[in-house]
């Protein structure tokens, strides 16, 4: 299996957990946008509400793992949306932050 470059391993992981506590929450239309070094997407909440994330990569090393940026969007094409929270990249305490902030407990 061929090596991933660096700057796409700095977030497999955290894109492979984000899209999959979405998942397990029951969001759908997941869309996700590849940068060189952070990823940002759009996903539906199944209360209805429409959030952006975003994780970048911290640039000093690739080991150490940056927060989440999670906020309300009005559409897939709001990149301003509501008030940034921040949940570091773990998967209970993503999916707690998401399902408390957003009212989905």
């Amino acid at each position: 299996m061929p090596r991933l470059k660096p700057e796409t391993a700095a977030y497999s992981k955290e894109k492979s957990l984000i899209k999959k506590v979405l998942k397990e929450i029951g969001a759908e239309n997941i869309k996700i946008s590849n940068g060189y070094y952070h990823f940002s997407g759009f996903a539906t909440l199944p209360n209805g509400q429409i959030i952006y994330f975003s994780w970048s990569a911290p640039r000093a090393s690739y080991e150490r793992r940056g927060d989440f940026l999670i906020r309300t969007a009005e559409s897939y094409e709001d990149y301003t949306g509501g008030s940034n929270t921040f949940c570091p990249p773990y998967k209970k305490d993503l999916k707690d932050h998401i399902k408390q902030t957003f009212g989905l407990l």
